[in-house]
C-alpha cells in the first residue's frame, strides 16, 4: 500500500480544508480483460479450507489469471490526522510484482497522489515527486502484495506456494524464496469454517520505515463478501497496525478484474526504480536489469 504516512503528512502541508475532504471520494474505472476466461478444476492436494472458498466463491472452479487490477475508495488516518477520503488502484503480476497508486481527494477530486511498487525484486515509494527506497520497503512490499493476489486463486498453484491447515477455521500461507514470486512470506490468515472467505490475513512483523529498523505486526481483515460477476469478494478491507489496535485504512473494493493490460504501470515503476536513488543493500543493483 502506498505510504500513507507520507501522504497524510503531505496533506497536511496543503493545508486543505476539512469540507472538501468530507466528501467521499469517487470509485476508479475499472480496466477491462483482454481475454476470454478459462478456468480449471482445483487441485485435490488443497486444503479442505481453500476447496471450501473455491465452491463458495467461485463455483467449483479456478479462474486462470496471470494479471489482476484491484480498485476501489475508502478512508484514511495515521497520527492525528482526519480521516482522508481516498480512491486505490493496484496492477498485479499475480504473485510476483505489484504497482500500488493512491490518491487523497478533496471535493470529490484527486489532489494528492503516492505509489507503492514491487518490481524487479525491489520495493519502491512515490509521493509527490520524491521517490524512496530501502531495504524496508523491499520487505514490507511482499505481505502487501500477497493480501491482495491471494484472493485470486489462479496464484494458490505456483510451485514456490505453499498452503497448510492448521484448523477449522485457519492456514498458514508460506512462499518460498528461489522462484519468479515474492518472497519469503509467512502469513497467518483466517477464515469462516463453513464457506472458507477468508477474515484476516496477517504477519508477524512488517516494516514501517525504508531502512526496516521499526515495524511491528500487521493485519488486513476482509468482511462484507458479496456475489459479483467475478465470484465472491470482500466489500470491506480494513488494515491495522498491531501496535495501533484501530484500523487506520478502510477500503471498500471492487472484486478484481482478471487477465488486464498492466505493462505501461509496471513500465513507469521499472523506471523509477532504475533512476531512483542507489540501492540501500549490497548487491541489489544486479537485479534490475
Amino acid at each position: 500500500m502506498p505510504d500513507a504516512r507520507l501522504l497524510a503528512g503531505a496533506a497536511a502541508l496543503f493545508g486543505l480544508g476539512a469540507a472538501g475532504f468530507g466528501m467521499p471520494a469517487p470509485l476508479p474505472t475499472r480496466s477491462q480483460s483482454i481475454e476470454t476466461l478459462e478456468y480449471d478444476p482445483p487441485d485435490p492436494a488443497w486444503p479442505d479450507l481453500l476447496h471450501k472458498w473455491i465452491n463458495t466463491a467461485f463455483r467449483g472452479l479456478v479462474p486462470r489469471a496471470s494479471t489482476a487490477e484491484f480498485v476501489g475508495s475508502g478512508r484514511l488516518r495515521l497520527g492525528r490526522s482526519p480521516w482522508l477520503p481516498v480512491q486505490f488502484r493496484t496492477a498485479h503480476v499475480l504473485g510476483e510484482e505489484f504497482v500500488a497508486e493512491l490518491s487523497a481527494t478533496w471535493f470529490g477530486r484527486p489532489v494528492l497522489r503516492a505509489m507503492d511498487a514491487y518490481v524487479i525484486g525491489r520495493g519502491i515509494s512515490q509521493v509527490r515527486g520524491n521517490v524512496t527506497t530501502g531495504p524496508g520497503l523491499d520487505i514490507a512490499a511482499v505481505p502487501y502484495l500477497w493480501s491482495e493476489a491471494m484472493l485470486v486463486p489462479a496464484v494458490w498453484g505456483r510451485p514456490e506456494v505453499r498452503w497448510t491447515q492448521t484448523a477449522d477455521d485457519s492456514l498458514t500461507l508460506e512462499v518460498a524464496p528461489g522462484g519468479r514470486a515474492a518472497a519469503p512470506l509467512i502469513a497467518s490468515v483466517t477464515a469462516d469454517p463453513d464457506t472458507g472467505l477468508p477474515s484476516s490475513f496477517s504477519v508477524e512483523w512488517r516494516p514501517k520505515d525504508p531502512e526496516g529498523t521499526e515495524g511491528a505486526g500487521w493485519q488486513v481483515s476482509y468482511s462484507q463478501w458479496r456475489d459479483t460477476p467475478m465470484g465472491w469478494a470482500p466489500g470491506l478491507e480494513e488494515v491495522t497496525w498491531a501496535d495501533e489496535g484501530s484500523p487506520w485504512l478502510r477500503i471498500r473494493p471492487e472484486a478484481p478484474s482478471l487477465q488486464v493490460d498492466i505493462a505501461e504501470r509496471l513500465g513507469s515503476a521499472r523506471g523509477l526504480l532504475r533512476s531512483g536513488p542507489e540501492p540501500s543493500e549490497r548487491g541489489a543493483e544486479e537485479r534490475i536489469s
